[in-house]
């Protein structure tokens, strides 16, 4: 009915001092400005992750939190939580708030707390626990098990909106909240890519290419993990930094304030022909495509803004169209893919990726598939719907498709092979010469 947003990580100093009131002070203020709150009748919240919030006894976060793009952790060997090595390094390197911790909870769950004053985790079922946390691996850490709420489902009653939390946030009191969970899973439900064979795309600060499957797949280049309906499986390409380089070169090229259409207009204008730069995002390589420390190659003094944000773009659409290639290898067989997230949002760059990948691409009515996929699990939760995936078919609505275009696939396709040769003849130069990076594909 409405919606209301607003940008919140500024210098990157800050995500590693996470404050969690940043949340809380956020949302607020967004339910401030959102028209007909007080018709709302159910609350769900998704959020990123793995995400470790240490919260004290007066329901107050401790810091810092430690986001899931933090890498600071202290990992046990032959362990397979992604929450629990960042609670054991806040324990390791911030003696005080052990003493202080009351529990620890996710991004969501922390939030969905302050409005109901019920500790959660949430899951989607018992074999993706296993990543969160489980009873054997909070005793190999050394923990208090109580330390660690326990397990609900999407679309399960977490509580309700208590008085002084209804007008903290203007709320509607004792409205019920229900569980939404991770914003990847949330976005698998607002694709609605929950059967096997649909895949979908989704870019924000980072980007996943998410192929649903009935069975596991061992590949190192390749994540796999429980997907968020019982028995089937996530296959994803990760690439962490996606949208997060793109608005690096915006901030770097003086753009910040440029319309997205308008820059990737000016983009799109330069020709194929032309002698525009390669941009590549790192001298390491591996399982997850990461922005951290990239070069442009062949860059000029006649190149400008346009030329090398071409060279960035280009860089991106290329690792999408690898995961995908990669997934296919694996007989993860991509027809159309589902694009949802910021990204999604500027029809030249879908049309871009279209043309890359040699995919067509389905864009929904609401592209902020998390949201789209928190209002499944709780018209479920208030029971409206059966289920998740009958209440995902009939709100997930295609409002466009993109057709890849013949000519410039071909086009694009050899700039792709000339663009891994060039890459992978740097990576290997850049192996030799400079501290802490990798040749190795």
């Amino acid at each position: 009915m409405a919606s209301s947003g607003e940008r919140i990580i500024g210098y990157p100093s800050e995500l590693h001092n996470w404050d969690a009131q940043f949340w809380t002070q956020t949302l607020a203020r967004l339910l401030s400005r959102l028209p007909g709150r007080d018709q709302l009748t159910a609350v769900v919240i998704s959020g990123n992750g793995p995400t470790i919030v240490a919260m004290d006894k007066t329901g107050q976060a401790l810091q810092p939190s430690l986001l899931w793009l933090d890498p600071r952790e202290h990992r046990l060997p032959d362990t397979n939580s992604y929450f629990l090595p960042k609670a054991a390094w806040l324990y390791q390197h911030i003696p005080l708030l052990r003493r202080k911790v009351k529990c620890f909870l996710g991004c969501p769950e922390f939030l969905s707390f302050q409005l109901t004053g019920e500790a959660v985790t949430t899951t989607p079922g018992e074999e993706f626990s296993q990543y969160i946390w489980t009873p054997e691996e909070i005793r190999a850490y050394n923990f208090n098990p109580a330390l660690f709420p326990p397990f609900v489902q999407p679309g399960d009653f977490v509580g309700r909106v208590l008085p002084h939390a209804a007008v903290e946030f203007g709320l509607p009191e004792r409205i019920p909240v229900f569980a939404g969970g991770s914003d990847f899973l949330m976005s698998l439900i607002g694709t609605a890519t929950l059967e096997p064979g649909r895949t979908c795309d989704r870019a924000g600060t980072s980007e996943g290419i998410n192929y649903c499957s009935a069975a596991k797949v061992h590949d190192s280049r390749l994540r796999c993990l429980p997907h968020a309906i019982d028995g089937y499986y996530n296959i994803a390409g990760i690439l962490s930094s996606t949208g997060r380089l793109f608005e690096w070169f915006r901030e770097i090229s003086g753009q910040s304030n440029k319309r997205y259409d308008t820059m990737l207009e000016e983009i799109r204008s330069i020709a194929h022909s032309s002698a525009y730069p390669w941009f590549f995002p790192s001298i390491k390589h591996g399982a997850a495509w990461e922005f951290s420390r990239g070069m442009f190659v062949e860059l000029g003094a006649e190149h400008g803004a346009a030329e090398m944000g071409r060279a960035v773009v280009e860089s991106i659409g290329f690792a999408v169209r690898e995961s995908m290639e990669i997934l296919e290898e694996n007989d993860c067989l991509i027809d159309t893919v589902c694009g949802c997230g910021g990204q999604a949002k500027n029809s030249i760059w879908t049309q871009m990726k279209a043309d890359i990948c040699g995919k067509a691409i389905e864009v929904p009515v609401i592209q902020d598939a998390e949201l789209a996929g928190c209002a499944a699990v709780g018209f479920v939760g208030l029971g409206h719907y059966a289920s998740i995936p009958e209440a995902a078919e009939q709100i997930v609505r295609i409002h466009a498709r993109y057709e890849p275009r013949s000519n410039e696939y071909e086009r694009y396709t050899e700039r792709y092979n000339r663009y891994r040769e060039v890459y992978s003849r740097f990576r290997s130069a850049a192996a030799d010469v400079l501290p802490g990076s990798s040749g190795s594909s």
